[in-house]
Formats: structure tokens, C-alpha cells, sequence
């Protein structure tokens, strides 16, 4: 297992309020902040906190606990990587009115993002996460126990080809704030077994 370095951290965006130790660290978000790029209704953020590690490692992968408390419309947190403003993806659970949790994420190439999302039962707001990356390509998964997980997606990320910063975000698109907690953080050799049958 490797170490998960804390003090090798570094900010994306640092918010006003954060602590880190060697076994949690805690994001507190403010009002108006998120990242979104390129879509169809022109919405364009690049200003919410994140925390990333950076490594040129080829095959790793991350698992963490997210656990956050909100009813506010739109709040959102759990595992990010950060290229540039144009390249990247947050994932994680979104609180929404409509009596739902959304278990989602984003995956910006090149400016544009997308949105991939499910329904979940609106009181959870605690998830396992793991983050897997083979070159350019990742796995992103969740699991309600930390030992059992489900494919979230596989994708791809054209500038990832190199150096990688990874980590975790949490943002408040909307007028409000929170805390998101990001603990029993794990960073491992890849889990995500090669496909080497040349067919399915």
C-alpha cells in the first residue's frame, strides 16, 4: 500500500475553512462555487475548493469514505481530478429537493462536461468511493460499505497521459455551505484488473 502523503496536498481553489490530519480531512464550501463546463445552458464554474495529489504513476487506485450533512439544493462532494479548467471530474453525491439522493459524476475533456447520474434514497449522504487509473483510462466506483463495490463508469481523459492530480472536492452551487468529510482514505496499487480476453 502506498502512503497517502497528506502534506503532499496541494489546493485547487482553497476554501476559507479546512482541516487536515492524518485521518480526515474536512472541505467547508461557500455559496456560489462548483465546476462546470460547456454545456448546452452555458453555466461555467471553475472556483470550488479541491485537494489533489499529483502523481505521474501509471496504475493506482483511491478509495475513500465521503460523508456529508445538507438539505441544500444542488451541495455536492467526493473524488475529483484536476487537470485544468478544460479536463477533469468530480463525482460523488449531490443532494437534491425532489426526495432524492443523486449518486453522479462529471467528466470534462476538452471544455465540455457531461453529467451521468442515478437516484438514491435521499437520506444517504455517506458513500464509498474508489478511483481507479490504468494510463489515460479510469474506473470510477462506489459501494454503501466499503467492501462491496459497483461500476459507476469507466472513462477517459485525453489529457491524463502523464501527471495526474487527484483528490477530493465539495462544492454549494447554490446560496449555502457545508461540511464534507473525507476519511479512511487508501491509496493502493490498481485495483482495476487489465481486460486481456480479446473478446467480451
Amino acid at each position: 500500500m502506498r502512503a497517502f502523503n497528506t502534506s503532499a496536498l496541494s489546493w485547487i481553489n482553497a476554501p476559507e475553512h479546512s482541516s487536515i490530519t492524518d485521518s480526515e480531512i474536512v472541505i467547508h464550501t461557500s455559496p456560489d462555487t462548483d465546476f462546470w463546463r460547456g454545456t448546452y445552458y452555458g453555466l461555467e464554474y471553475n472556483n470550488a475548493p479541491g485537494i489533489v495529489l499529483t502523481s505521474d504513476e501509471q496504475f493506482w487506485t483511491l478509495k475513500a469514505k465521503v460523508a456529508f450533512h445538507s438539505d441544500a439544493y444542488f451541495d455536492q462532494c467526493g473524488l475529483f481530478i484536476y487537470q485544468d479548467e478544460n479536463n477533469w471530474l468530480k463525482s460523488g453525491i449531490e443532494y437534491q429537493s425532489n426526495g432524492y439522493q443523486q449518486l453522479f459524476s462529471v467528466v470534462t475533456n476538452n471544455g465540455f462536461s457531461d453529467w451521468s447520474m442515478t437516484n438514491l434514497d435521499r437520506v444517504t449522504q455517506t458513500m464509498y468511493y474508489r478511483l481507479s487509473r490504468r494510463g489515460s483510462d479510469f474506473l470510477l466506483e462506489n459501494s454503501a460499505d466499503g467492501l462491496h463495490f459497483s461500476m459507476m463508469r469507466m472513462f477517459h481523459l485525453f489529457h491524463a497521459q502523464h501527471s495526474v492530480r487527484f483528490g477530493f472536492f465539495a462544492s454549494s452551487p447554490g446560496d449555502s455551505s457545508f461540511a464534507a468529510h473525507f476519511s479512511e482514505i487508501e491509496w493502493t496499487q490498481c485495483l482495476w484488473k487489465e481486460h486481456n480476453s480479446p473478446r467480451f
